[in-house]
């Protein structure tokens, strides 16, 4: 069974950097709780011009700082997720072998090498890192994908499983499992076993 993590608002506190680097160049005036997160259109959210001026900020001119200095989700998220992924590869529990990839599909530009930065300081044992350019072609590398991307949940072709991570911005998205945060995924000890039935 190959299970696929994507970065973004799972491991990595994307949406939070961006609206703190927002606030700390571009509008120190800005009140980030008052935003409404229900939607992945940012550049509607932080009042950009468009689409490409909205890329510019995130692609160029601050991609270093999003992507690269962004912490994880929670707290010791990096050693939790190592631990948990010594566990399921190296343990005989499971009738089955379990791969970990590592993946994130909407990275351009600069935002490939400063995301390697970004997994170089978590530390990941993980042996499989994958930046597809076309965001479906993840469905290729694996048969779980553990994801907060809506896209990535609603295209989920027949035989494979989704689990969710919860943003505001997925909640009508489709799923087959559901977590607030990823940790609680780690903590779940028969999920594997429901995965593997499956």
């Amino acid at each position: 069974m190959r299970i696929c993590i994507t970065l973004d608002d799972v491991i990595r506190a994307k949406t939070k950097q961006i609206g703190d680097i927002y606030k700390k160049y571009i509008n120190k005036d800005i009140d980030l709780d008052a935003l409404d997160f229900s939607t992945k259109e940012y550049e509607n959210v932080f009042g950009f011009n468009d689409k490409n001026e909205y890329n510019d900020f995130l692609y160029n001119l601050y991609s270093y700082e999003i992507f690269a200095e962004a912490n994880t989700v929670e707290r010791l998220l990096d050693k939790k997720l190592n631990l948990w992924h010594m566990k399921i590869t190296e343990d005989d529990e499971y009738d089955e072998p379990i791969t970990l990839i590592l993946a994130n599909p909407f990275e351009f530009n600069n935002s490939i090498g400063y995301t390697c930065f970004f997994l170089s300081k978590i530390a990941t044992r993980v042996r499989e890192v994958y930046f597809p350019s076309n965001s479906v072609d993840i469905w290729d590398k694996c048969d779980v994908l553990i994801t907060a991307e809506p896209k990535l949940l609603d295209s989920k072709p027949e035989g494979k499983k989704t689990i969710r991570i919860e943003m505001p911005y997925n909640k009508n998205s489709k799923y087959d499992y559901s977590y607030e945060k990823l940790s609680a995924f780690l903590d779940d000890n028969k999920i594997i076993e429901k995965l593997i039935e499956k």
